[in-house]
């Protein structure tokens, strides 16, 4: 048999076909990275000298959306040598956007959101301009700056990033979209406060919905316009779970925010028929058959020791309309497990996601600190290494 390409295996598997093995994914989405301390203790564990600092990032916007610094995408060296299937692209910052620095610990981006560094690690949501307001109305929502969606600098020499990738090498290619909706209006509003304001506060919430909605689906129209006949996979962010149930109860979802999310995948859709990839956290099991209904093709990160989250389950109630991208565990396997038992994990989720294609292997979000580096080659070894198996899958 023939080893296809990168780009040609993920495509199979995004089809629902099985290529030659299960694609692997590190470091292409924004909740597929590694922190700096687990990158360098499995840069050992390949044999590697340890990375070079990294240049302060002068950056802000950028800074923030990789965690400070503290999570990384591997270098070139490592990927390859993991044969990781994916690479990808993200937007810049914009020219115009009214960050404001009060020191390496504290800033305030463009959205008015204030931003603490946690305990020297990564960023953390402090404040955000409608947080505090006991009655918020939509004519506080009239008088904020909100960002400039056209802004040039968030796509200028995008299409030539992907092109570099596209023409020099053989991967699938990821456009990354640090886009949403209800992280977005939780970020400005209060994570409570807007979950609040859906029930007592309709008008409000569904104006600051509405708000947010049309600067990000201007931001994706430009991009994938830029973009869109390149690009394999679009992901865009917006958390819906809890670890035990959805943030909102579904039919709040189907009247609050399910709208937004459509528009959202329609803008995504009006210049690429790449496959759309939402990542979320939690417990969402209640809200996939609308997921599916809007237009979603993938779902990441698989949180699988969420509640109704079983991976088997899921891939029979939804495997045939719907791709799972993640799911190998990150909060006991991969920082606390054997290798052995890294193992075994893949061996399950490959057995349970993997018959039929579907599945894109990755951690359950960002490899943490506490991860050793013997841990994920252990992953990445026995990913590369497994075949799709015949029904019955592996459990235990």
């Amino acid at each position: 048999m023939t080893t296809p390409s990168h780009r040609d295996r993920v495509l199979a598997a995004l089809r629902h076909e099985e290529p030659d093995r299960v694609p692997l994914d590190l470091g292409s989405t924004n909740a597929s990275k590694i922190s700096h301390r687990a990158y360098q203790d499995l840069r050992s564990a390949l044999g590697l000298a340890p990375a070079r600092p990294a240049a302060k990032d002068a950056d802000v916007h950028r800074r923030h959306y990789l965690l400070a610094g503290e999570m990384v995408v591997p270098d070139e060296e490592v990927l390859r040598l993991l044969d990781v299937d994916f690479r990808s692209i993200s937007l810049g910052a914009p020219d115009s956007a009214q960050i404001v620095v009060v020191s390496d610990e504290r800033f305030t981006d463009e959205w008015g959101v204030v931003w603490g560094r946690v305990g020297g690690g990564e960023f953390m949501n402090r404040d955000g301009p409608f947080q505090g307001l006991d009655e918020p109305t939509p004519r506080d929502l009239e008088r904020h700056v909100w960002p400039d969606a056209d802004d040039p600098g968030r796509f200028r020499a995008l299409r030539e990033q992907a092109l570099r990738i596209r023409e020099g090498t053989d991967y699938a290619l990821v456009l990354d979209l640090d886009v949403g909706i209800v992280n977005k209006c939780q970020r400005v509003r209060g994570f409570t406060a807007w979950l609040e304001d859906l029930l007592l506060r309709p008008d409000f919430a569904e104006e600051l919905a509405a708000r947010v909605a049309d600067v990000e689906a201007r931001v994706v129209r430009r991009a994938v316009e830029e973009v869109g006949d390149l690009v394999d996979v679009v992901v865009f962010y917006d958390d819906l779970g809890f670890q035990d149930r959805c943030y909102m109860h579904p039919d709040l979802y189907r009247r609050r925010v399910k709208p937004h999310h459509r528009a959202l995948v329609e803008a995504i859709r009006s210049g690429t028929d790449a496959t759309v990839l939402l990542h979320s956290d939690g417990s969402l099991r209640e809200l996939l058959r609308d997921l599916v209904e809007i237009g979603i093709d993938a779902i990441n990160p698989v949180q699988t020791t969420a509640a109704g989250m079983d991976s088997r389950e899921l891939k029979a109630e939804f495997g045939a309309n719907l791709s799972f991208w993640g799911a190998v565990d990150t909060q006991r396997v991969l920082p606390f497990g054997t290798e052995s038992e890294v193992v075994h994990e893949v061996e399950r989720r490959i057995a349970d996601l993997g018959p039929g294609g579907g599945f894109v292997l990755a951690a359950c979000h960002n490899i943490q600190a506490d991860v050793p580096g013997t841990n994920v080659l252990a992953m990445f070894n026995a990913a590369k290494r497994l075949r799709y198996p015949k029904p019955g899958p592996v459990r235990g």
